[in-house]
């Protein structure tokens, strides 16, 4: 009988042992886990939550994803930009210099802001696939598909999807599109002096020469295979020919894929090198309206509902239609990776997310498609995108006047990136004005232009402490000198809210100024040697690299001490004077001034401290023998 329990016992352990999933994450009781497609998510806790401005919100939620009966730790980095936020969706790339640079997201939004000093990037996150060992293309490192930027259409060939943003505050700010989505012709536009756009054309035909009424445009581009410049000959063929030799963009993608935006700067044909373009017409109309200096721009552009958008990038797979899991069969959602998302509210809000991978150990494991789906439907989003992931996938956000990674990107820092989706805002324009003190800082400012802001009264934030600017002066005293102190402008709307403004910096109090205390000149038969005494308790200047001039020769005083010799400056001093620089936290200056007062002590004086000191130190020694 015995037996007979202990081989049912037995029985039961390995049935519990194959019913269970190994090593499983309890889930506490009452948790709301949001479902779809078989797979399930649900937050454990939400660990940080930064309001960015402009409605924008961030979090990061630990969490935790069910797929096969079995749960997975994951860290989910989020951000909520509401349609009716001021703010746009860019997407942007680096392509300086005529070709495309792998840069990290952070280092793409700073040099966006660079680009464009009127606006601020709140946050950013990795965008498209790309070609990330320079091999796929003649024009190495681009990504798969469209990138447009705020209207230009730098690259619009399709190799799997696009996903457009029209930033228009509707519910329909998000559209997605597949291959044939740009119009049968490159768009041809002539700008007048304002740069504003006047005259739009069809281009008919690319590097061939125009047929009668007919517009082209000729560019180099790059040899699949080789990846070699092939510099382009142009046939004018009785075309009137307007060439830009050195073009603010021209961009070959390929020999069917090109942007081009220059001054025309001569008529005469040469063969088009890197940097350059053409437009060669028999358009009586087109002829007309170009000549030299005129600025023209060549680009495909977007047909159909994707007219409608001012920035696109591209995605692969959509894995989350109808609030539900669907399974587009793309295979790089078939693994569990790090993961970067783009969905969309019904309300027509954006969200974005990055879960984080490959870090099993630290509670950060990745995700399928369909544990994808359930984050994002959990965060209320009806349709969603599959972005590039694994060690790309980036979140950065503006915290504290700094661009910062949210997130934990899975090859231990940044990965440099073909592109980027920025969510930026133009700024007001405010002309400020600091006074600076030792104690105190004075602030002056008035609202030159709001851009789309409801700015009835404005205000800064310094050190912890709001005071309205504009009609006076803001003055913020009791303040330690030589300190930084951060500062960003607010404002309040229409209904009296309290909106932050992302116009922020830091300001110094000033140093206390360096005080000379005495020149000594000590003066032998060959020579004068000059001692400089000074205070300078806030390392203000370089008096310690000074330049004393005697009798209108300059030499260099290090550490405050310079000889020299009679036989070069004179044996009698006639003039002597400083310069030095001096940085009091507002900006350097150059101090020059003459040498009035000094202490000249004569040969005599000092060869009667040489004696005394000789004898003393062979008084010593005899003591010492």
């Amino acid at each position: 009988m015995k037996r007979t329990l202990r081989f049912i016992w037995l029985l039961l352990l390995a049935f519990a042992a194959v019913a269970l999933p190994l090593s499983p994450v309890i889930r506490g009781a009452g948790e709301d886990v949001t479902t779809t497609g078989g797979a399930g998510y649900y937050i454990r806790e939400r660990v940080a939550e930064n309001d960015l401005g402009y409605l924008i919100k961030h979090f990061t939620d630990h969490s935790t994803t069910i797929r096969n009966n079995a749960e997975y730790l994951q860290q989910v980095n989020v951000l909520e930009v509401p349609a009716a936020t001021p703010a746009k969706i860019i997407s942007y790339a680096n392509l300086r210099n005529h070709k495309w640079t792998l840069t990290s997201v952070r280092k793409l939004a700073e040099q966006f802001e660079e680009e464009n000093p009127d606006w601020k990037v709140i946050a950013a996150v990795n965008a498209d696939f790309f070609d990330i060992n320079g091999i796929l293309n003649g024009l190495p490192y681009q990504t798969h598909n469209p990138v447009v930027t705020m209207g230009e259409f730098y690259k619009t060939s399709v190799r799997t999807n696009v996903l457009g943003f029209t930033n228009d505050g509707s519910t329909n700010t998000l559209i997605a599109g597949g291959k044939n989505v740009r119009t049968p012709n490159m768009i041809l536009a002539v700008y007048d002096d304002d740069d504003e756009i006047i005259a739009e054309f069809d281009i008919e035909k690319i590097n061939a020469a125009p047929g009668a009424g007919e517009t082209a445009v000729f560019f180099g581009y790059y040899d699949d295979q080789t990846q070699k410049y092939l510099p382009m000959e142009v046939a004018l063929d009785g075309a009137e020919g307007f060439f830009i030799e050195d073009a603010e963009l021209a961009l070959p993608n390929n020999a069917n894929d090109f942007y081009g935006k220059g001054r025309i700067t001569a008529r005469n044909p040469f063969t088009l090198e890197k940097g350059q373009f053409a437009i060669a017409t028999k358009n009586q109309e087109v002829a007309a309206l170009l000549d030299v200096g005129v600025k023209v721009r060549a680009q495909f552009e977007f047909a159909g509902e994707l007219a409608r958008v001012d920035n696109a990038t591209g995605y692969q797979g959509k894995f989350l239609e109808g609030s539900e899991f669907r399974d587009s069969g793309v295979s790089v959602l078939a693994a569990r990776h790090p993961r970067t998302a783009v969905g969309v509210r019904p309300d027509g809000s954006i969200v974005m997310a990055v879960i984080d991978g490959r870090q099993a150990a630290s509670g950060k494991e990745g995700v399928f498609g369909d544990e994808m789906a359930a984050i994002m439907k959990k965060y209320g989003c009806a349709e969603a995108y599959n972005l590039d992931g694994g060690g790309s996938s980036t979140m950065i956000i503006r915290k504290d006047g700094e661009l910062v990674v949210v997130n934990s990107p899975s090859d231990g820092r940044e990965r440099s990136d073909a592109n980027c989706l920025l969510i930026a805002v133009r700024m007001p324009e405010i002309r400020m004005e600091f006074s600076q003190a030792e104690d105190a800082i004075t602030v002056s400012a008035e609202l030159i232009a709001a851009n789309n802001h409801d700015i009835q009264k404005l205000y800064i934030d310094f050190n912890g402490e709001l005071r309205e600017v504009g009609a006076e002066e803001a003055v913020f005293s009791g303040l330690n000198r030589d300190t930084e102190y951060y500062y960003a402008f607010k404002y309040r709307d229409s209904a009296g809210i309290l909106r932050d403004l992302l116009v922020d910096g830091r300001i110094k109090t000033l140093k206390r100024p360096p005080v000379i205390i005495a020149f000594e000149i000590y003066e032998y038969e060959p020579f004068f040697h000059i001692i400089l005494h000074y205070d300078d308790p806030d390392y203000a200047s370089r008096l310690n690299r000074a330049y004393i001039t005697l009798n209108g020769r300059e030499s260099l005083a290090l550490n405050g001490q310079a000889t020299f010799a009679k036989t070069t400056y004179g044996s009698v001093i006639k003039s002597l004077s400083i310069r030095y620089q001096v940085d009091l936290n507002d900006g350097e200056q150059t101090v020059i001034s003459p040498v009035d007062d000094y202490l000249l002590k004569s040969s005599a004086e000092i060869e009667a401290i040489l004696v005394i000191n000789g004898k003393v130190d062979a008084l010593v020694e005899e003591i010492y023998r």
